[in-house]
């Protein structure tokens, strides 16, 4: 698959976090390691726009709120010759591109898509946990462990470190939508057990001053991130974890970490039912968290490869 143009549609934003992006990040290296060029198309927002610049890839960016989605991404598609386009998203992208795009012999592709694009499209990949009925797609329906996304440092061999006082990791998303931080860490701050807190957030956080005063006065030692370099080496430190639920919960997964996640609503106890019934993480309320159940969780170490390029390749490639 060489000099292939390769359009992806994600977005970054206060409210649906970074996942997306960084894991579309991860494709698009793989893809120009094969010598194809790929392009972004993104609303314009500061968060996405960075993440993008940070790797040097083209960006087509949308600044009008009330711009003609459809006219917007043909003419991306008519300039640059789009040969594949992958979606993720869920902002109501048009139907009718998928069609348009299928007339042109553009291949089409899903990531981890609830939109009704989808299920006109060549092919989807699904994480294990999506609920998906996959009679009412057109196109190939992938779905398991091998199609989660992870960062490639995730795929190397590592050695925990044993700690004498357990790392507890508290990480909300990159933009903590719910601003779930400093209710966390104040209950955990009330266990009897002896931990080590390490919160992981933007400098831009709106408790950002709050977080650090606690962080002076809690009873347990408090250190606070707001950029890591190597998520996968800075995770060989971490006993367990209390998050909310996204990608990050494979990469516990990968690393041996047991983990709470924090719900939301009830559309959250859906998504966190294949972790639950593989004992690979406890569920709790805000209101409700209990991290010494933690140290008697019991997980089993599980292997991601994942194979979402090699199939995409294939298919491009003919084969």
């Amino acid at each position: 698959m060489i000099n292939k143009n390769i359009l992806i549609r994600c977005d970054a934003s206060q409210s649906i976090g970074l996942g997306h992006i960084t894991r579309c990040l991860v494709l698009a290296n793989k893809f120009r390691k094969s010598k194809c060029k790929v392009f972004f198309a993104i609303k314009n927002n500061e968060l996405a726009i960075e993440k993008i610049n940070e790797q040097q890839f083209d960006m087509l960016i949308s600044n009008d709120d009330n711009f003609d989605y459809f006219k917007w991404i043909v003419d991306i598609i008519e300039q640059q010759k789009i040969d594949i386009f992958i979606g993720d998203i869920r902002d109501g992208f048009p139907i009718e591109l998928i069609s348009y795009m299928k007339n042109k012999n553009i291949l089409t592709v899903a990531i981890d898509e609830p939109s009704d694009y989808a299920k006109e499209c060549d092919m989807c990949f699904y994480p294990p946990h999506a609920i998906i009925d996959k009679t009412k797609y057109k196109g190939k329906v992938y779905q398991g462990l091998e199609y989660v996304i992870l960062r490639p440092e995730f795929y190397e061999n590592f050695e925990k470190v044993k700690n004498e006082i357990p790392n507890v990791l508290v990480m909300m998303g990159g933009t903590d939508a719910y601003n779930l931080t400093l209710p966390v860490i104040k209950k955990i701050d009330t266990c009897k057990e002896n931990f080590e807190i390490k919160l992981i957030l933007s400098e831009k956080h709106k408790d950002i001053d709050v977080l650090n005063k606690f962080a002076k006065i809690s009873k347990h030692k408090v250190i606070i991130y707001n950029k890591v370099e190597n998520m996968a080496s800075f995770l060989n430190n971490i006993d367990f974890a209390v998050s909310q639920f996204g990608t990050v919960a494979y990469e516990y997964l990968i690393k041996n970490i047991p983990a709470i996640y924090i719900h939301n609503d009830k559309e959250d106890r859906c998504i966190y039912n294949y972790f639950l019934n593989n004992s690979y993480a406890l569920l709790n309320s805000i209101d409700n968290i209990n991290v010494d159940k933690l140290l008697n969780l019991s997980y089993r170490k599980i292997e991601v490869n994942c194979k979402i390029y090699n199939i995409i390749k294939k298919v491009s490639d003919g084969n």
